[in-house]
């Protein structure tokens, strides 16, 4: 009994690794057309948005669908509600640097009207003084290279 309870807990560390993996995968892409970001939209809808980083994608992704909406109350609309997400995220796992990743490239990204623009220094700060620390290399591969290639931080 105990084989097989420790069977279905790696079983669904795997799946659940793969989607992020996946989900990292469209994020990078995701605002290069509608046709990426309603996939990564999709993708986090369907997955596990109790995890908090999981949750942070699929704000990202719900602000992200804004900017090929139709309609000035749409945009707004889909912006609010994705914003609102990742502060949730946020808000349950403050030290998550994957998290305030997701968050600055939203704001950073973010037309200034909307007003979401507070953290940016605080995020990039953050994700600076912790990288190096991150356990997971495949994770920490992944933020460096979204440090060296995102504006924000060539500023």
């Amino acid at each position: 009994m105990k084989l097989m309870s420790l069977f279905i807990g790696l079983f669904f560390m795997i799946i659940n690794s793969a989607d992020m993996n996946q989900i990292r995968d469209l994020y990078k892409h995701a605002h290069e057309s509608k046709e990426n970001t309603d996939r990564f939209y999709e993708l986090t809808k369907e997955s596990d948005q109790q995890d908090p980083v999981v949750l942070g994608y699929y704000g990202c992704a719900t602000a992200l669908k804004a900017s090929f909406a139709d309609g000035v109350w749409k945009k707004l609309s889909l912006f609010k509600e994705g914003r609102k997400l990742i502060d949730k995220a946020i808000i349950s796992a403050p030290n998550n640097i994957e998290l305030r990743m997701i968050r600055l490239s939203v704001q950073y990204g973010a037309p200034k009207i909307l007003m979401y623009y507070s953290e940016i220094e605080n995020d990039k700060a953050f994700i600076l003084n912790n990288v190096d620390a991150v356990s997971s290399s495949g994770l920490q591969q992944f933020i460096k290279a979204f440090i060296a290639n995102s504006e924000v931080f060539k500023e």
